[in-house]
């Protein structure tokens, strides 16, 4: 009889140590997470060839293709049924409202197949004055969004569903579970937008934001949950090269209250290529920041993370970013066009031609078209490499052994800018960055 009781109080004391004292452990929660859309709705564009240029001579972005890109990830969301859909950010091209009003409505449909969606505005979103169309061969001003525009549109994409919503932003708070509770944070200063400065770069938290989550925090941590931190601009500093603009200013106010009150985690994108950084306090307190690469640039990078709290206000995190498989999705909807039987391999070309074009008549100038071409060949790898999150430090150092690679010292040399951008990648390169796991302990 004593042995059966001692057996029986051991059994309920282990119980009680890892349910937090007594408390019921939460469910482990699978999430999905991505960022930079960039979506450009139909009426924006023509597919003709002002649109054709501003893909072709900018930042390495298929915007041309970014609504079959859209399109397959979200019906992988549907697919895979996570416990929450997270969009930190730029979720349109340059504010379009026709582009906001699309998306939306594809977002409305992943919520009625039973998968929430939490999103947040980027710097790109609210009050964007550069909102254009691009059909036939003139850029024409058009509609963008306000706060509450934006609101409206997304309203069944957590503001409607809000446990807790902030009175200073279009910052709210929602409970995945009762043991994860995620924080949707605007850092948007859409406010001081006008017609000679049609978007903001870099983010900061309202006055009134700080207060609240701070409120929110507490009651978080009371209740032995985990909180769960979204937002667009960075938390830790993921390059030398990526600081101001990107990183959110007082940032490390923000990490720090967020460790103070159990936080381990934050989600930001911004930067556009895949990078995994950790913050961490004098005091060695540590949260790590998963910058997501943008979905609209090869290979349509998203994450799943699993949150598995121990109802004490810790939990352990397991990470993986993952592809989309636009060739799948072609296949699925009986798509015809041709580009869609090799998506990935054509986007990993173009990302390659595309990301490397801007600039390139300065390259021929500085230094001459036989290093040109070397240059813009190296620079292509290394930018492939890099937002995929896979420049590990064997990668870089293959890189830079390249005969290519001596085309980026000349130009380094010769002070051409990009060239110290190349060699900054190179020096930083260390392990991989799409996948990551986080003990309870930290």
């Amino acid at each position: 009889m004593k042995k059966t009781f001692a057996a029986a109080l051991a059994a309920l004391l282990a119980a009680a140590a890892l349910s937090g004292c007594g408390r019921e452990v939460p469910p482990a929660a699978p999430v999905t997470v991505a960022s930079d859309l960039h979506y450009v709705g139909e009426a924006i564009e023509d597919g003709g060839e002002l649109f054709t240029r501003v893909v072709e001579e900018g930042d390495g972005r298929q915007l041309n293709y970014i609504r079959p890109i859209t399109d397959a990830f979200l019906a992988e969301v549907i697919e895979d049924k996570p416990d929450a859909l997270i969009l930190t950010g730029d979720l349109s091209f340059n504010g379009e409202k026709a582009s906001h009003e699309e998306l939306a409505a594809k977002l409305n449909k992943v919520v009625e197949a039973g998968v929430p969606v939490y999103v947040l505005p980027g710097n790109h979103d609210v009050n964007n004055y550069a909102a254009s169309t691009y059909l036939g061969g003139e850029r024409a001003a058009t509609d963008f969004v306000t706060p509450e525009q934006f609101e409206e549109l997304y309203k069944n994409c957590g503001f409607s569903d809000a446990d807790s919503r902030d009175k200073a932003s279009l910052s709210y708070m929602v409970k995945l579970n009762a043991g994860v509770w995620l924080f949707m944070l605007d850092t948007q200063p859409y406010y001081l937008h006008e017609p000679g400065f049609p978007y903001c770069v870099g983010g900061v938290v309202q006055d009134g934001t700080w207060t609240w989550l701070e409120k929110q925090l507490k009651q978080c941590k009371e209740a032995g949950a985990v909180p769960l931190l979204a937002m667009h601009q960075n938390l830790a500093v993921h390059s030398e090269r990526f600081t101001t603009g990107y990183r959110l200013y007082d940032a490390d106010r923000m990490a720090q209250l967020l460790a103070d009150y159990g936080g381990q985690l934050a989600f930001s994108g911004h930067l556009h290529p895949q990078h995994i950084a950790l913050w961490q306090s004098e005091g060695g307190r540590q949260v790590w920041d998963v910058a997501s690469g943008s979905l609209a640039v090869w290979p349509y990078l998203s994450g799943r993370v699993t949150i598995d709290p121990d109802g004490a206000g810790r939990a352990a995190y397991d990470y993986e970013a993952k592809p989309t498989d636009v060739t799948a999705w072609a296949a699925a909807t009986g798509q015809t066009d041709p580009v869609f039987e090799g998506f990935s391999a054509f986007g990993r070309e173009q990302f390659a031609i595309n990301s490397t074009s801007r600039g390139a008549d300065k390259f021929v100038e500085a230094l001459g078209e036989e290093d040109a071409a070397a240059f813009r060949r190296a620079m292509g790898q290394a930018n492939v490499l890099y937002f995929a999150g896979a420049l590990t430090r064997e990668a870089a150092d293959e890189l830079a052994a390249s005969p290519d690679w001596a085309a980026v010292e000349r130009a380094g040399e010769q002070g051409v800018d990009t060239a110290r951008y190349l060699a900054t990648l190179v020096k930083e390169a260390e392990g991989d960055h799409c996948s990551l796991h986080i003990d309870p302990a930290g």
